[in-house]
Order: C-alpha cells, then sequence, then structure tokens
C-alpha cells in the first residue's frame, strides 16, 4: 500500500479535477481513481466482487447494474492502491475515489442504500477505507458559482441542462451525503482521515492546490 492516500471530494463544479490535477502534477503525486483503472483490475474485480453483488441482489430483489458497476470499480481501487510501490511517487491523489463512490450510492443508488438493509455492508466498507485515506479534502463553493462551472465546462453531466433549482437541490443532497460519509469514516478508528474543508469561491486552483499540499505535509510530519 501506498505510504499516503488523499481524495479531493465536493459536488459537481467545485473544482476537484482541477486541483487534483495541479496536485499530481508533481513529482511525488499520482493519480488515481474509480474510473480509467488498467481493464484486467475491472475483470479481476468483477471476480471478487461476486459476492457482494450476490448480496446487492439479496437486497433488491433484481440486479442493479450501475450499482454493481460501482462496486467493482470501488474494489479494482483498492487493488490499485494495493500494488502500487512505495518509493517518491507515494502520496496518491483520488479525484472520484471512495468518498465519491459512497455518497453516490446514497443520492442516486438504490434504497437499500439508505434504508437500513445495508447497515452491515456499510460498516464493512466504511472501516475497510477508513485505514486506507490519511486525508479527505472536501471542495466546495456557493451554489451560482457551481451552476455555472457546471454548465460551461466541457466534461459531461447527465444534470447540465437542469434547471438552477434541480442543481442547488442535487448539490444540497451530495452535501448532505458526503457529510453522512465522511463522519462514518471518522469514526471507524478514533480520530479517522484527517479532513480539510476549502471553499472554492474565486481562489486560483494553483492557490487551492498549495493548500492541500501544505496540510497533507503537516499531516505527514505529524504522523
Amino acid at each position: 500500500m501506498p505510504r499516503f492516500v488523499v481524495e479531493v471530494a465536493g459536488p459537481a463544479g467545485a473544482g476537484k479535477t482541477t486541483v487534483a490535477h495541479y496536485l499530481t502534477a508533481r513529482s511525488q503525486f499520482v493519480g488515481a481513481s474509480v474510473w480509467n483503472l488498467p481493464r484486467p483490475l475491472y475483470a479481476a474485480s468483477a471476480v471478487r466482487t461476486t459476492p457482494a453483488i450476490a448480496a446487492l441482489i439479496g437486497a433488491t430483489r433484481w440486479l442493479p447494474w450501475e450499482e454493481a458497476e460501482q462496486l467493482i470499480r470501488l474494489d479494482a481501487l483498492d487493488q490499485f492502491l494495493r500494488r502500487l510501490p512505495e518509493g517518491d511517487r507515494s502520496v496518491v491523489v483520488l479525484d472520484e475515489g471512495p468518498v465519491f463512490a459512497f455518497a453516490w450510492f446514497r443520492v442516486l443508488g438504490h434504497p437499500c442504500f439508505r434504508d437500513g438493509r445495508r447497515d452491515a455492508w456499510w460498516r464493512g466498507v466504511l472501516a475497510h477505507w477508513a485505514a486506507r485515506l490519511d486525508v479527505i479534502v472536501l471542495l466546495d463553493g456557493a451554489d451560482p458559482l457551481l451552476v455555472d462551472r457546471l454548465r460551461s465546462r466541457r466534461k459531461e453531466h447527465p444534470l447540465k441542462g437542469s434547471s438552477d433549482r434541480e442543481l442547488y437541490e442535487f448539490a444540497a443532497a451530495y452535501r448532505r451525503e458526503f457529510e453522512w460519509v465522511i463522519s462514518g469514516l471518522r469514526a471507524q478508528r478514533g480520530t479517522g482521515p484527517k479532513v480539510i474543508s476549502l471553499e472554492s469561491n474565486g481562489a486560483p486552483p494553483e492557490e487551492l492546490a498549495a493548500q492541500v499540499l501544505a496540510a497533507c505535509q503537516e499531516t505527514v510530519h505529524a504522523g
């Protein structure tokens, strides 16, 4: 496992990817995500997560494909992190890692992820990832700014054409679930991962990245 793992999280339009790119431009940082991992990892994870998917089918009485795929992607990311050699590039920056995936389950996933049917699963995965995350950077911004960024960026989003009100409600739902997920992660091992909250309103991404870097260095030295 790498020595240090940080995830940059936050609602759509908060600037997560831009900040992550500034960080991973440094030689000692490497980027990762639940997306775009080597295909063999996904194939192996599809087999490894068969019991988890079977349990999901038992809870839902059908096969929710998107949720099953998210389980596979999470496992693949876990395997990717396990295989990274320690060394100069030992700081891993996750843009859409477990915090993102868990919030997605709570916001867009099947109701079983919110109504108590998956409580045992939640305890297991939160404990698992709490031991792997060192820092969570929670980026946010004012709703009008997030909506403007979401609509103007090239990256596609399923709600890009939605009304302001719908996008505000969507951001609020993710904020609520990020709080739920982070509280669950921190409860697993005492203090849990360190959380850094940053407002991206008008701040240059390089300035935000510098704040994240300073906080990560402080955490490493404190350990």
